[in-house]
């Protein structure tokens, strides 16, 4: 759940509430709830589209870094950070740098690009 949004003409950031009764930490893992690191991705892909107001599919992923474990019990709010962000409207294309942190402690940081759909 979005609780903060904050955004300028090329950055944006995010806190984020992490739901630790999600379905996606029944499986990964019971008793012990991690964040998939797809769904960190998917979470910035979103993030992505809630701040250029249109829909993307991922194209390339050049950079993921996984530095810390993103627990719903241990950090439930978390904030994401998309810097860097070039819209490219002739190719229709989206390219930015993440990063996801825990207050000051850096949990992920990744880069990747889109295609808009």
């Amino acid at each position: 759940m979005i609780s903060k949004r904050e955004t300028t003409s090329l950055s944006a950031q995010y806190g984020i509430f992490l739901e630790e009764k999600s379905f996606i930490y029944k499986a990964h893992f019971p008793n012990e709830p991690i964040t998939p690191g797809v769904c960190i991705i998917q979470i910035a892909k979103e993030l992505l589209e809630d701040y250029a107001q249109k829909h993307y599919t991922i194209k390339a992923i050049k950079n993921v870094k996984f530095l810390n474990v993103i627990s719903p019990v241990i950090t439930p709010y978390v904030t994401y950070v998309l810097d860097k962000i070039v819209i490219d409207e002739a190719n229709k294309t989206c390219s930015l740098q993440v990063q996801v942190l825990a207050e000051e402690v850096l949990l992920t940081k990744l880069s990747f690009t889109c295609q808009e759909i």
